[in-house]
């Protein structure tokens, strides 16, 4: 079960990454036409249709990224008051509602793109972007998040009859302070510790 969700870590980080690319892509295409409107006078372009199917795609492709390392907006405001216990039970059932809801999205959205594709149902632009080919990989970004809730629930569940509350909450837990400042750091190549001038502070008052 590790090896799996350290490969599902690995595989939603990296379209994290490339999610990432095409945001930026779609904004400099927006920013691009604005520019161009404002020094030449040109017809319709459709970058700004082009942008919403990369907006949509790199959203999808960093959700399963986010859940992975925590990055969903919890409310825990008496969740940190419960039992270890309790918060583990709340996390997994967390992840089965999550998991009911991502389901719905995926089952829609591919009854959606399997229409758009074997009627080849076309944009009502100029472009007459054939609908199936943005919504691919937009609901292959769906599956991937959906995958990653099956692999995440079985971790925390596995962990839970094990008594492991601590991989418990490191799978589908809130994360802590200390948690959210130290994955900030990182994200910056910046190692989490105590600074060394305050650590010899704290030895020399003991």
């Amino acid at each position: 079960m590790e090896r799996i969700w350290n490969a599902t870590a690995t595989v939603s980080r990296v379209f994290a990454g490339l999610g990432g690319v095409l945001l930026l892509v779609a904004a400099i295409l927006v920013s691009a036409e604005v520019i161009s409107r404002k020094l030449l006078t040109m017809v319709y372009s459709g970058s700004d249709e082009l942008a919403a199917y990369l907006f949509a795609v790199g959203t999808t492709w960093s959700l399963a990224h986010v859940l992975v390392t925590r990055g969903h907006v919890r409310i825990d405001a008496l969740y940190g008051h419960f039992p270890a216990r309790a918060r583990a039970v709340l996390d997994i059932v967390a992840l089965l509602v999550l998991g009911i809801v991502a389901l719905a999205m995926l089952d829609r959205s591919f009854d959606l793109v399997h229409s758009n594709f074997v009627e080849w149902n076309r944009s009502n632009t100029p472009l007459r972007t054939p609908l199936s080919l943005p919504q691919m990989p937009w609901v292959f970004g769906l599956a991937l998040f959906m995958f990653s809730i099956c692999v995440a629930l079985a971790r925390a569940s596995i962990a839970l009859a094990r008594g492991d509350l601590a991989t418990v909450s490191q799978t589908a837990g809130v994360a802590s302070q200390d948690e959210e400042i130290e994955s900030e750091l990182a994200s910056l190549g910046i190692a989490f510790g105590k600074h060394p001038e305050s650590a010899k502070t704290n030895t020399a008052g003991r």
